[in-house]
């Protein structure tokens, strides 16, 4: 067995994933709500969960869980992804009307 297939096998490499995606929803949530931007804080949370729930979807599957879980997590992580989407959505309409009121009084 090669280095790396140990290493995936032992579940190692998961961790390190959804630690890493941890780190990056923590750091990136501090940073937006001192900044007061908790819309852009959600999409970053609701984005990093659904990357989180794919990894859980695969290392289930990897490990030979069953159909169930593998189909949970992989649930889980079309309703983060929804999410992630009708924000990007909200903040879009938000942009494009300060592009609008900009080109209205050109300065």
């Amino acid at each position: 067995m090669s280095g790396l297939a140990a290493f995936f096998e032992s579940g190692l490499a998961f961790k390190l994933i959804l630690a890493g995606l941890a780190v990056e929803i923590a750091l990136a949530g501090f940073y937006f709500w001192r900044r007061r931007q908790g819309l852009v804080m959600l999409f970053f949370v609701a984005n990093g969960l659904a990357g989180a729930a794919l990894v859980l979807a695969m290392q289930s599957a990897l490990r030979g869980a069953g159909w169930l879980f593998v189909a949970s997590y992989l649930l889980a992580g079309l309703l983060a992804h929804l999410v992630d989407v009708v924000l990007r959505v909200i903040l879009a309409k938000d942009a494009s009307g300060i592009a609008q009121q900009d080109r209205a009084n050109p300065s």
